[in-house]
């Protein structure tokens, strides 16, 4: 298992399949594009300065190849500049603004959710992306980590306004955390049935 070190920042878009641990968290990450190629996801794992607070990011860009590559690495860069930041919505709201400057294949949807092991809090934010699953370690059931009602949640690139506001909640030894792009919920069977997602949660 490869462990994060403080202020490193690990991920990218190539084909993975890989468990990691970072401060009080063991990760599993598994992103491979179905015709074996890179696609349009992306995701980063990052560790803070003072190994205490751990951000997870996966994303869904609209366009493929060269602009995917370019994304990514607009993201890498915003990860490094708030890497020891808890708010959400500030490395979303600079991930909007390049989007809107690229123009519409830089259309991206992405949820990000930060562990702070100081307060034992999840912070969460979500930019048009499907929302993360959450399971208590003595629950069977998954919940979505939703925002509240009324804030913006649409993909970064659409408004100068993509995301207002991040959630919270406390997380417990065991609990566990389902981030997804939608290449998941959408694959779909010979009948063309999509997989959805309550047949995620029933996994």
């Amino acid at each position: 298992m490869y462990h994060l070190s403080c202020g490193e920042i690990w991920g990218g878009i190539r084909n993975c399949d890989e468990d990691l641990g970072s401060v009080d968290l063991t990760l599993s990450l598994y992103s491979f594009a179905s015709d074996g190629s890179r696609g349009g996801d992306i995701y980063y794992l990052s560790l803070c300065d003072h190994n205490l607070l751990t951000r997870m990011i996966v994303a869904d860009v609209v366009g493929h190849g060269e602009s995917v590559s370019e994304i990514s690495t607009y993201i890498y860069d915003a990860i490094k500049t708030h890497i020891n930041n808890v708010v959400c919505q500030d490395l979303l709201s600079e991930l909007n603004c390049v989007a809107l400057e690229k123009g519409m294949d830089a259309l991206t949807t992405m949820v990000v959710a930060a562990f702070y092991k100081s307060d034992g809090n999840l912070y969460f934010a979500n930019a048009g992306h499907p929302a993360a699953l959450f399971k208590r370690w003595d629950e069977t059931n998954w919940l979505q980590l939703k925002l509240p009602k009324g804030v913006r949640n649409s993909a970064l690139g659409i408004s100068d306004e993509a995301v207002d506001s991040q959630s919270t909640i406390q997380v417990k030894r065991g609990d566990c955390l389902l981030l997804y792009s939608d290449g998941l919920i959408e694959a779909n069977n010979k009948d063309e049935e999509l997989f959805g997602v309550k047949r995620l949660k029933n996994c």
